[in-house]
């Protein structure tokens, strides 16, 4: 997640854990979902775009979505989030950018055009007829899209494009669409793993970084971008003019790097990257992905396959090692990041600072980032509350700080690191592409460690 650069400044397994991992494997078996809620998504989507961009910096978008029903009843319509309607001042008051400019010009159910109702970043598209659980139809949507300059996530900055939440977004299907009001603090949405292909038509030449698999980096006028199990498509195009790039191959992937013109800054970008990717290969658990792009452009965010980090010396590993760290905890274990934004932050940053503590042979250095947003601001009792229970800068102190603390501190009763870096390997392979929420949690941590958990994880998790 994208938060403020001054926060970030100052700021294999023994017979044991075979036992444990027994004995949880057992447990889930027989008491499935907690009862927080549904983790399933109820739906799947592939995507097809087509993306061309005109001189005027605007993009025409075609998306053909076919959405499978994986519920047992009919749905009447398809929920999604469309986020860029979001970005004004009329959907979202007091937003502290500039406004995205998008209009749909039509949406079609088949061959046939229908109604829709599109407020804030809802879109429910109308069907004609039910969709049938374990039947599948295509949606396609027609739109314009003008990103704003220099905004959060979706962005335009001179004649670089960042296309973040940039299209129709399957929702979660849970006894009716699971939709939320766009929140600007966090991630509001929450979209299941879906196969995508791209084709894309640009003015002149861009270096083009995505979720995909891009391959050799060079400048490109077209070109079709494919992928599968992804959460959320990114995308950026980038002048080549500004930009210099390093290919590093680390444990079967290519980490590409993006950054503006500092030779310097990119040589320790990519050791730090590399150091830190083959840590959370070897100790949490193997990224089946084959590349990862990184791009520096003080974006501070999380995509599959891609991160948005920062260009200044001073928040470089510790937003780096963290953006890195989510293609593990958001990525390939999800989460639903407006009900249980901690589970994938706070865990995330938990792994960060095991790796910094790691590779500076410095624990204090190592968890300083989640001590200083610890000590920021009051904290929340409790970690797992959704988005918008919390009153506004306790957010960034109870998840990012709070909590990482909360469970490093267990775990230096309980063999330190290395039995955390244990624990989260195991957690890792339980839940690859599934998603957990606070209930699924505290049922495997109960699993995994011997005697009555409810203490500790009831003191911090409601």
């Amino acid at each position: 997640m994208r938060i403020s650069s001054r926060i970030w400044i100052v700021i294999a397994a023994g017979i044991a854990a075979i036992i444990a991992l027994t004995v949880w494997y057992f447990y889930f078996k027989e008491n499935g979902e907690g009862e927080n809620g549904n983790t399933a998504m109820g739906a799947s989507a592939t995507y097809e775009i087509e993306l061309s961009l005109n001189e005027r910096d605007e993009f025409q978008i075609r998306t053909v979505i076919e959405v499978a029903n994986e519920t047992e009843r009919p749905f009447d319509d398809i929920g999604f989030y469309f986020v860029p309607n979001a970005l004004n001042s009329d959907e979202t008051p007091d937003l502290p950018q500039e406004a995205a400019e998008t209009a749909i010009s039509s949406i079609k159910v088949g061959d046939e055009e229908v109604e829709y109702e599109l407020e804030n970043n809802e879109l429910l598209v109308e069907l004609a007829e039910p969709l049938e659980p374990g039947e599948k139809e295509a949606i396609q949507v027609l739109y314009s899209l003008a990103l704003p300059e220099n905004g959060m996530r979706l962005s335009q900055d001179g004649n670089n494009f960042f296309l973040a939440q940039w299209y129709p977004m399957l929702a979660q299907f849970d006894n009716g669409w699971d939709i939320e009001p766009f929140d600007m603090d966090g991630e509001s949405y929450h979209t299941g793993f879906g196969d995508f292909r791209i084709d894309y038509q640009l003015p002149r030449e861009y270096l083009v970084a995505s979720s995909a698999t891009d391959g050799e980096v060079k400048p490109s006028v077209s070109g079709t971008l494919e992928g599968d199990r992804i959460k959320d498509f990114y995308l950026a195009l980038m002048d080549p003019e500004e930009w210099i790039h390093e290919t590093v191959s680390v444990e079967g992937a290519e980490l590409r790097l993006f950054m503006p013109d500092d030779p310097e800054l990119l040589e320790e970008s990519a050791v730090m990257a590399e150091a830190a990717y083959v840590f959370f290969e070897e100790r949490i658990g193997d990224n089946p992905f084959p590349e990862l792009d990184i791009v520096g452009n003080d974006g501070y965010m999380e995509y599959p396959n891609i991160i948005e980090v920062a260009t200044t010396w001073e928040a470089l590993d510790s937003v780096l090692v963290h953006e890195i760290a989510h293609q593990w905890f958001y990525y390939i274990v999800g989460n639903d990041p407006f009900e249980d934004a901690w589970i994938d932050e706070s865990i995330t940053e938990f792994a960060a600072s095991l790796f910094l503590s790691d590779y500076y042979g410095d624990e204090e250095y190592g968890f300083s980032s989640a001590e200083a947003a610890a000590n920021a601001y009051r904290q929340e009792k409790y970690a797992n509350l959704p988005l918008d229970e919390f009153a506004g800068a306790q957010y960034l102190s109870t998840v990012y700080g709070a909590a990482p603390l909360t469970l490093r501190n267990f775990f230096e009763e309980r063999g330190g690191q290395e039995e955390a870096l244990q624990f989260l390997s195991a957690y890792y392979r339980e839940f690859q592409f599934d998603y957990v929420n606070t209930d699924k949690f505290k049922q495997f941590f109960e699993a995994y460690f011997e005697g009555d958990q409810s203490g500790f994880l009831d003191s911090w998790l409601k």
